[in-house]
């Protein structure tokens, strides 16, 4: 959810090419055999993938004019089904590398992913001189983004899901546009930076006592009368955000990137373009307050959070989702970290099932 915090994985035999891999409880991550031609001059990159049993398949990759610059959108999946787009988090945690982790999605939805402004291939095509990088931007990107694939699907309205910083996004999005979204789904649901650090704060100093971290003890008391904003103390307490479950992911991610001795050639735009956006959005995003600032939504609100999650903990999540005014709302807490989306995916999909699809007409 901002610049210092480590980010999400997947592994990818290439860029372009997801490999198939067995991930999370079981799920097994399917590979695809693609043929790739171009659909006219200027169009998408359409990939299409041997899946028989899909009614209308659809796997397209490639660069949309949004917001005055050429930015990366994926859509796969079936076009019979309902449609999500997805808002990844960071800033700056681009997913095109990552697509074989919506595998397990794709069964019920068809995905759409983007690398936002300044991140991921987005970055990558437009690099440093990429103007504009603000939330307000962002946000109207979002919905521009939106209609092409509501456009492209032939659809009215989607399920707009965001994890971290993307869930932050998310309900600037769905404020701002309602009409277009059946709901909104917080995942690793980002408050304010006050209630996330009372309970990091706490829980890292607990796990400091229980195992006798004397150095980690030290380095919070150190910080303890800095400001909450200041990253120095968000820092601190970063050793101790990740769950177990968390932490089998991110290995996928490095492995991605490779060792700061052997980097991959191909992940250097994707760990450029992470510190760009981050960069230019962390002040802005550090200083959000949902309680305050999206105090209600004109679409249903579900969140589906982690019990483990000590990136944006459970407690601040749940606290906004009591207080927040909605036209209909629902809970679920689920096993995994900041990452159980991906981490307990079936988990995940099951919550969608129940409290989303009865919205979608």
């Amino acid at each position: 959810m901002n610049p210092n915090t480590p980010t999400l994985a997947a592994i990818a035999q290439r860029p372009d090419r997801p490999c198939g891999r067995r991930f999370g409880k079981g799920i097994a991550m399917p590979s695809f055999s693609r043929r790739t031609f171009l659909h006219g001059a200027g169009a998408l990159t359409l990939l299409v993938p041997q899946i028989a049993a899909a009614k209308s398949p659809v796997d397209e990759t490639g660069f949309v004019s949004i917001g005055g610059i050429n930015q990366w959108i994926a859509i796969q999946g079936d076009t019979a089904k309902p449609a999500i787009l997805y808002l990844h988090g960071g800033p700056g945690e681009a997913q095109s590398p990552f697509l074989n982790t919506f595998a397990p999605w794709e069964h019920d939805f068809t995905v759409i992913n983007w690398d936002q402004r300044g991140a991921g291939k987005t970055f990558e095509k437009n690099g440093e001189a990429t103007p504009d990088l603000t939330l307000d931007r962002l946000t109207t990107d979002a919905i521009e983004v939106t209609r092409h694939a509501l456009n492209r699907l032939g659809k009215r309205k989607l399920i707009l899901v965001g994890q971290s910083f993307g869930a932050m996004l998310g309900l600037m999005v769905a404020k701002r546009a309602p009409e277009l979204y059946y709901a909104f789904v917080g995942t690793g649901q980002f408050v304010n930076n006050s209630l996330t650090m009372e309970y990091r704060e706490r829980w890292a100093r607990e796990q400091a006592v229980a195992t006798h971290d004397e150095a980690g003890l030290k380095a919070l008391d150190d910080v303890r009368t800095l400001s909450i904003n200041d990253w120095k103390r968000i820092g601190a307490s970063r050793k101790w955000m990740m769950s177990p479950p968390d932490q089998e992911y991110l290995k996928l991610q490095a492995d991605f990137m490779g060792s700061p001795d052997h980097p991959r050639p191909e992940a250097q735009a994707w760990v450029k373009g992470y510190g760009f956006e981050a960069n230019k959005i962390g002040k802005e995003s550090i200083v959000f307050d949902a309680m305050t600032e999206i105090p209600s939504l004109p679409v249903p609100y579900i969140l589906i959070q982690g019990r483990d999650d000590h990136v944006t903990p459970l407690e601040p999540a749940r606290a906004y989702w009591e207080t927040i005014r909605s036209h209909s709302k629902a809970f679920a807490a689920i096993d995994g970290g900041h990452y159980a989306c991906f981490t307990d995916a079936d988990q995940f999909l099951r919550a969608i099932r129940k409290f989303v699809m009865p919205l979608v007409t």
